[in-house]
C-alpha cells in the first residue's frame, strides 16, 4: 500500500488541543511537530497501527528536514483543527487508528469489504474519544480554498460495471482500445513520427502485439511502449525527448488524436454511458458518495460502537517564500451528504438518477476526456470525467466530485454539519 503523508501527520496534529494548533504559524514549529510524532508513532498508543510493516511505512513519511513532509504536517493541521471542532473536543486526548492493508484490531469490525471494493469503508484514519463513538475520516488535500476540489474517485470506465452481463461489452471496449491505439501507431509510422524500421518486426505485428509494443528496443525507447513515447525520430534526444508539447513529439500526436470528441473511440464510451445511464448513477453514488455505508454496517450489529463518516479536505500550503498558509479544512458528513440526496428526492420524485454527457464541458476542452455529469432531473450532484491519466496503454479512468450546486443544496437545507 502506499502511506501518505498527510495521513500520519493529521494523526499527529490531533494530539494537540484546538487553542496549540492554532498557534502554529511557521516551518520551524512543523517541523517540532513532526519531532514529537515521530515519537508519539513509535509509542503505539495513541496513535496506533493494524501491524509493524504500517507502522514503519507512516512512520517514514515523518521527516522534519523534508519540505514535503513540512507541508503535510500542514495539511494535517488545517485538518486536525477542522476534526476537534466536527466531533466537539477541543482539548484532550484522542485515539487515532491509522487503517491500511490491516486494521487495528479496535476498529476492524468497521472495514466493509462490498461492491467489489475491498475497504468500501474508505476510512484512512479513525478517531475516538471514548472508544464508543468513532470517526471514520476519509481525507484529502489541496493547497487553498479556491483551488479545484480534488478527486473522489480513481477508478477504471470498465471496472464499474460489475457483473457477467457486462463482459461483452467490456470486452468489446477492450477489442476497440486496442484497434485505436495500434491505428494511431500505424499512422505515426505512417507520419514518420517513428519509424518503421525502429519498430521490431513491424510488419509481422498484428493490433495486439502493437499495442503492447513486442519486443520493442528499450534502448531506443527507453520504458515507454510505442504509444506512450514522448519524442520523434527525428529530435536529437530521439524517442525519449520528453517535450511533449512540441507539434512534432508523439505525445502530441496522441493528445491531438484523442482531443477529438467526436472519434469513433469517445463515440463508444459516449454510447456506453447513454446506454447506461441509470445503472451508471446509481453505481458512482454509492462508490463515490458511499451511500450504503451506514447501511452495511448496520447490518454487522455492532454493539455498543457508533459509527460516524467524514469526508475531510485539509487545506494548506507553503508557498515559495516559505510562508506558512493553512485555513479551516473542509468537512462533509456522509449524514449530511444523505440529507441532500432525500431532499433532491423529495423534490424531484419521478426523475432516476442518470449520467449524462456535458457536451458543452467536453466540446471546449482539447484534453483527452469527455465530461460528464449525474444528475437527478435538472439537480445536477456530481461533476465527473472519464480521462487518460499517464499511460495509455492504461484503461482511461473515472474522476470528480460533487457539483457546486449539489454542495449548495446541503448547506441550505442540512447545515454544514
Amino acid at each position: 500500500m502506499a502511506y501518505e503523508a498527510s495521513e500520519i501527520s493529521t494523526a499527529v496534529a490531533l494530539q494537540l488541543s484546538d487553542t496549540d494548533l492554532k498557534k502554529i504559524k511557521d516551518q520551524g514549529q512543523l517541523q517540532k511537530l513532526i519531532q514529537d510524532g515521530i515519537k508519539l508513532a513509535k509509542d503505539g498508543k495513541r496513535i496506533q497501527f493494524g501491524d509493524s510493516k504500517t507502522s514503519s511505512g507512516f512512520q517514514k513519511q515523518l521527516n522534519p528536514v523534508s519540505p514535503k513532509s513540512i507541508k503535510d504536517m500542514a495539511v494535517g493541521v488545517s485538518a486536525a483543527i477542522s476534526i476537534r471542532n466536527y466531533i466537539n473536543k477541543k482539548s484532550g486526548p484522542l485515539t487515532v487508528y491509522m487503517t491500511g492493508n490491516i486494521w487495528p484490531k479496535e476498529v476492524e469490525d468497521f472495514k466493509v469489504s462490498a461492491f467489489g471494493f475491498k475497504d468500501y469503508n474508505s476510512s484512512d484514519i479513525i478517531v475516538t474519544v471514548d472508544k464508543k463513538k468513532f470517526y471514520g475520516i476519509s481525507l484529502k488535500k489541496k493547497k487553498a480554498v479556491k483551488v479545484g476540489d480534488p478527486t473522489l474517485i480513481n477508478k477504471a470506465f470498465s471496472s464499474v460495471f460489475d457483473g457477467k452481463e457486462y463482459d461483452e461489452m467490456k470486452e468489446n471496449l477492450t477489442r476497440m482500445r486496442i484497434k485505436f491505439f495500434a491505428d494511431t501507431v500505424k499512422e505515426a509510422v505512417n507520419k514518420k513520427i517513428i519509424l518503421k524500421k525502429d519498430i521490431v518486426n513491424y510488419s509481422k505485428l498484428n493490433d495486439k502485439q502493437l499495442f503492447e509494443s513486442k519486443d520493442i528496443d528499450k534502448k531506443q525507447f527507453g520504458s515507454k511502449g510505442y504509444i506512450d513515447t514522448k519524442g520523434y525520430a527525428m529530435s536529437e534526444d530521439g524517442y525519449l525527448d520528453s517535450n511533449t508539447k512540441d507539434p512534432k513529439s508523439m505525445r502530441y500526436f496522441v493528445n491531438r488524436k484523442l482531443s477529438d470528441k467526436n472519434s469513433e473511440f469517445w463515440g463508444l464510451y459516449k454510447g456506453i454511458v447513454n446506454k447506461y445511464a441509470e445503472i451508471l448513477a446509481n453505481t458512482l453514488l454509492n462508490i463515490i458518495l458511499k451511500t450504503k455505508l451506514y447501511d452495511q454496517l448496520n447490518a454487522k450489529k455492532l454493539k455498543g460502537k457508533e459509527f460516524d463518516f467524514s469526508l475531510i479536505t485539509g487545506i494548506a500550503d507553503i508557498t515559495s517564500k516559505g510562508e506558512v498558509k493553512i485555513s479551516p479544512a473542509s468537512i462533509t458528513p456522509l449524514k449530511t451528504t444523505l440529507c441532500g440526496l432525500k431532499r433532491i428526492e423529495k423534490l424531484d420524485k419521478t426523475s432516476p438518477y442518470k449520467v449524462e454527457i456535458d457536451t458543452v464541458k467536453s466540446t471546449k476542452s482539447n484534453a483527452a476526456k469527455i465530461y460528464l455529469k449525474l444528475v437527478k432531473g435538472r439537480t445536477e450532484i456530481l461533476d465527473l470525467q472519464v480521462r487518460y491519466k499517464g499511460d495509455f496503454t492504461a484503461k482511461p479512468q473515472f474522476q470528480g466530485g460533487m457539483n457546486d450546486k449539489f454542495k449548495q443544496l446541503m448547506a441550505k437545507e442540512c447545515g454544514s454539519y
